[in-house]
């Protein structure tokens, strides 16, 4: 079963309020779809470009569509880190390039923490303050620097969306005890994601989501394609509906790539994670795991009359009398899934 992540009540709320001074309701899905429109075209001709807060349209456009895309998005990243008890005794989160906050909305919603957000533009700050009451952060800045990691053990440093903007992480980031990152799951951010994971091995840190071992990633040093991103399921309210049907992008699946690392080392997990889609094949389906270095595929043998289709992003228990042909595991009764 697809994990099913929606908008949150509140924020919701936030939204329809936001909108009503624009002159504008959750219902004008037309007129809303035009400002998605507009600023989608502007993410695809200005890639590098910061996005237009100043703009009307685009903030229409942020707060309507990618806002909440972005929080179920996140909302599926932080529930994998609380099942896996990654944000104990951390007391303080550094949004960089936090942008509408969107990382931290989120993340307050079950994480009592102090949030400093760090942005260069205005704009957002003034809609978060004057939208969002709910939300409280501990302050607004434009930069910051190592001198300014006063407490590192208890701080999560959080990159939502901004990473791609960068050649790699900033110096201050390397001193905190916790890193959440979260980008877009496209070919070129997911692997570059896969090389920082590397990176941040070598530095001490340790994996504690997605994956469940800290050895070679697969996906990265036996493929030149393959790219590690989780699926989960987008259950949009009516109003959103109405607004896509305008749209040329439809939703109703959401993709997200993202590591959560510490320099604490977690419990281990024993456990395989499914980082593939199913594959329909002449005599069988397959879907690509992740338990180590080796890269490895489950294969359900259509002789056998076992149908299964596990999510991808999705812990399983691999038995260990599965017969093994070349990377192939061939299962002939259904997985345990977490």
């Amino acid at each position: 079963m697809q994990r099913q992540f929606t908008i949150p009540e509140n924020i919701e709320t936030a939204i329809a309020n936001a909108l009503a001074d624009y002159k504008l309701t959750l219902n004008d899905s037309k007129e809303l779809s035009k400002r998605v429109l507009a600023l989608s075209d502007f993410f695809i001709n200005e890639p590098d470009g910061q996005t237009p807060w100043h703009e009307s349209w685009a903030q229409i456009a942020y707060l309507c569509y990618y806002l909440p895309l972005n929080a179920a998005r996140l909302r599926a990243v932080i529930l994998e880190g609380e099942k896996r008890g990654f944000f104990a005794d951390l007391e303080e989160v550094l949004d960089f390039g936090a942008g509408l906050a969107t990382a931290s909305l989120s993340l307050s919603e079950t994480q009592n923490l102090k949030y400093t957000l760090i942005e260069r533009a205005t704009e957002p700050q003034r809609l978060i303050e004057k939208y969002f009451p709910f939300f409280k952060s501990e302050e607004w800045i434009r930069t910051i620097n190592a001198s300014k990691i006063k407490n590192p053990k208890k701080i999560l440093a959080l990159f939502s969306y901004s990473l791609t903007e960068l050649a790699e992480l900033p110096d201050w980031a390397y001193q905190c005890e916790a890193l959440m990152i979260a980008e877009p799951s496209t070919q070129q951010d997911g692997r570059k994601l896969m090389q920082l994971r590397a990176k941040l091995l070598e530095k001490g840190f340790h994996v504690w989501a997605p994956c469940t071992h800290e050895g070679l990633c697969p996906q990265l040093t036996q493929s030149k394609t393959d790219w590690c991103h989780d699926r989960i399921h987008f259950a949009a309210p009516k109003w959103f509906l109405s607004m896509e049907e305008q749209l040329p992008m439809k939703n109703r699946t959401l993709t997200t790539s993202y590591l959560l690392m510490r320099k604490t080392k977690p419990s281990p997990i024993h456990a395989a994670r499914v980082v593939g889609d199913t594959l329909k094949e002449k005599g069988k389906d397959r879907q690509m795991i992740c338990r180590g270095p080796d890269r490895e595929f489950l294969a359900w043998m259509h002789k056998f009359k076992i149908q299964q289709e596990i999510p991808r992003g999705a812990l399983i228990t691999v038995p260990e009398d599965l017969q093994k042909v070349s990377n192939e595991l061939r299962v002939q009764k259904e997985l345990s899934v977490f």
